[in-house]
């Protein structure tokens, strides 16, 4: 019996991980004595920016939804869209 799959993942928040991930671990490396290190475990840093990532895609939804045009109380019969054609 096949494993189950686990449904896809935002691509949009995978990509965004992935570019925090290069920026945390490139950020994080450590040379000592010409032996490189990482100072944290790279898989806790994985972990943070998938959350970061998914963190900065609720945030920004937030934000677009800010922007849209708000419902200004105006109320349109088709009364008044027949006055229109005249």
């Amino acid at each position: 019996m096949s494993a189950p799959t686990q449904p896809a993942a935002n691509t949009g928040i995978h990509d965004l991980a992935t570019r925090i991930y290069v920026e945390l671990i490139g950020r994080s490396y450590l040379r000592v004595e010409n032996a490189a290190t990482f100072k944290p475990d790279a898989a806790e840093l994985a972990k943070l920016s998938i959350r970061l990532a998914a963190t900065f895609h609720k945030e920004e939804a937030v934000a677009n939804a800010a922007l849209l045009p708000q419902n200004a109380g105006y109320e349109v019969d088709l009364s008044d869209m027949a006055k229109w054609d005249k």
